[in-house]
C-alpha cells in the first residue's frame, strides 16, 4: 500500500515588487479609516494633505528601508485612503509583522502630516515544509525545509532543506535578496544536490527496472524591481546530471522511460519571469492577484546536453467574501517546446490534489517517491479553494482555517517515444479532484493539514 501524508509550510515571503508611482497633482482628502492624532482644526478637509515624514514604531529587527520599500506612499505624497490601506496590507503579507497600524498626526504647518506606521514583528524563523510518507518503492521518506524570511531584518529570504528515503534524496538551498545598496537591483541564488535517486519505467511494474541518476548544481539570478508589486528576474542555471545506462530490456520497458541523456549530461539555460503580486497575504489571501509568467531556454549554445524552450503562466486571484472567509482562483498553463530533461517537465500529481485511481504523489525537493513517472509536455490546471476562519489572535497560534478545495487538471506528452500505453493527460484523463483541511498560521510557520492526503494513505 503506497502511503503519503505531508503537512507543508507555506511561508514565504511576499517579495515581488510594483505599481505606478501617484503623481503629485493627484487630489485626495484625508483618509477617515485612518487615525488623525491632534488638534482636528489641523486637518482642514477643503485642503488635501501632504504627507511630510514617515515615523515608524516598533520595528526592532526590521530596518527602516525594508518598510518603506514595500509601502504604496511616499514623502512628498497626498494622503490616500486606498494608497495607506494597501501599504499596511502589503507590509501584513510580508510575514514580518503580527500587526500593522497607520495613523497620522499634526506636521510642521497646516496640510501636513506625519504618517505613523507601529509594528509588532513576529518570528520569521520558520518551518517552511515537513515531509513524510511511503510507497511501494519507497517504504519511508522524511524531510524538513526551514526558512528565515527577514535575515539580519533586512528583508533577505534565506532557505535550506532536505529529503531522504529508501534510493532517493535531495537537499536544496537558495537565498533572495530584494535589494542591492538600495538600488532597484535584486540578487538570487539557489543550489541542488539529489543523491543516487532512481524513477520507475513502468508505473504498474515498478520493480521490473528502474534508472538510476543524480544532479548537482545551482542557479544565479539578477532582478529588477519596479515599485512595491512587480519584479523581472533573469537567471542562468547549470546542472551536471549523471545518468546509469539501463540493461537490456524489452521496447515496451524502454518506451515510457523518462526523458533524460544516459552517462554524464549538462543542463544550461537563461531563463526570464516577470511577477506581479498585489495580495495582500501569501497563505491565505482576501484580496489581490498574483501573475508570473516565465520562459526558459536550454540550448547548446551555451554548453547545454539540452534542446528546449519552457514556458509557464501561473495566475491567482483572491476575494473576500463573507465576513473571514476568503475565495482563491488558480490558474496554471506550460507547455514545453524540445526535449526536457524528466525533472524540468511537468509532473501531473504536483497540480492535483487526491483522485481516485491516480497512483502517484507529489515531489519533494524535485524528488519523486512515487512509481509513477507521468512526465509531460504540455499541462493545465485550473482549481479553487474556499477558506474559512475558525480562529484568531493566540500567541502561538495567530489564525486558523479551514478549507475546501477543488482542482481541474490535464496533462499529455508530445513526445511519442515516452508516451504511456495506459493513456495519460487529455487522452485518457481529465480528473477532477477534492481537498478539505486546516490550515494554520503559527509562530513557527504555516501549515496546511490535507485530508487528501490522508485519503492517500489508505486508498
Amino acid at each position: 500500500m503506497r502511503r503519503f501524508l505531508s503537512a507543508l509550510g507555506l511561508a514565504s515571503l511576499l517579495v515581488a515588487l510594483s505599481g505606478e508611482s501617484r503623481a503629485q497633482s493627484q487630489t485626495s482628502t484625508p483618509a477617515e479609516s485612518f487615525p488623525l492624532l491632534g488638534d482636528p482644526e489641523d486637518y482642514p478637509e477643503s485642503r488635501a494633505l501632504i504627507i511630510e515624514a514617515i515615523e515608524l514604531i516598533g520595528n526592532e529587527k526590521t530596518v527602516r528601508h525594508v518598510i518603506l520599500r514595500r509601502m504604496d506612499v511616499d514623502v512628498g505624497e497626498l494622503v490616500d485612503d486606498d494608497a495607506l490601506e494597501t501599504s499596511r496590507l502589503r507590509l501584513l503579507g510580508t510575514g514580518y509583522f503580527k500587526t500593522v497600524e497607520l495613523s497620522l498626526r499634526r506636521g510642521s504647518r497646516r496640510g501636513r502630516v506625519i504618517l505613523v506606521v507601529e509594528v509588532e514583528e513576529r518570528n520569521t524563523i520558520t518551518v517552511d515544509g515537513l515531509y513524510y510518507g511511503g510507497s511501494e518503492v519507497s517504504p519511508f521518506f522524511g524531510g524538513v525545509s526551514m526558512l528565515e524570511s527577514n535575515f539580519l531584518g533586512r528583508g533577505v529570504t534565506a532557505g535550506l532543506g532536505f529529503v531522504a528515503g529508501e534510493n532517493r534524496q535531495a537537499l536544496e538551498g537558495h537565498i533572495f535578496i530584494p535589494d542591492l545598496g538600495n538600488t532597484p537591483l535584486q540578487l538570487s541564488a539557489s543550489g541542488i544536490y539529489v543523491g543516487a535517486a532512481r524513477e520507475s519505467l513502468l508505473s504498474d511494474r515498478p520493480n521490473r527496472g528502474q534508472l538510476q541518476y543524480s544532479r548537482i548544481g545551482g542557479a544565479i539570478g539578477l532582478g529588477l524591481g519596479v515599485g512595491s508589486a512587480q519584479r523581472v528576474l533573469l537567471e542562468y542555471r547549470l546542472e551536471t546530471v549523471q545518468v546509469d545506462r539501463l540493461p537490456d530490456l524489452p521496447p515496451d520497458v524502454i518506451r515510457p522511460a523518462p526523458s533524460i541523456q544516459f552517462d554524464e549530461s549538462f543542463l544550461s539555460s537563461v531563463s526570464l519571469t516577470f511577477e506581479r503580486d498585489t495580495r495582500d497575504d501569501s497563505f491565505v489571501p482576501t484580496s489581490g492577484h498574483r501573475l508570473a509568467l516565465g520562459i526558459e531556454t536550454s540550448t547548446a549554445l551555451i554548453g547545454s546536453s539540452y534542446d528546449f524552450t519552457k514556458y509557464t503562466a501561473d495566475a491567482q486571484i483572491a476575494f473576500s467574501t463573507y465576513e473571514e472567509q476568503a475565495l482563491s482562483l488558480r490558474l496554471f498553463a506550460g507547455f514545453i517546446q524540445g526535449r526536457a530533461p524528466f525533472f524540468s517537465q511537468f509532473f501531473f500529481r504536483d497540480h492535483a490534489h487526491f483522485a481516485i485511481g491516480e497512483d502517484s504523489l507529489p515531489r519533494v525537493l524535485g524528488v519523486n517517491f512515487s512509481p509513477a513517472n507521468d512526465y509531460d509536455d504540455l499541462i493545465v490546471s485550473a482549481g479553487a479553494d474556499y477558506s474559512f476562519q475558525l480562529q484568531r489572535g493566540s500567541d502561538f497560534l495567530y489564525r486558523t482555517y479551514l478549507y475546501l478545495g477543488a482542482e481541474l487538471t490535464a496533462a499529455s506528452s508530445l513526445d511519442e517515444l515516452q508516451e504511456d500505453l495506459d493513456g495519460r493527460g487529455i487522452g485518457d484523463r481529465f480528473p477532477l479532484s477534492f481537498d478539505v483541511g486546516l490550515r494554520l498560521d503559527t509562530d513557527i510557520g504555516n501549515f496546511t493539514f490535507s485530508v487528501a492526503y490522508v485519503l492517500d494513505l489508505f486508498l
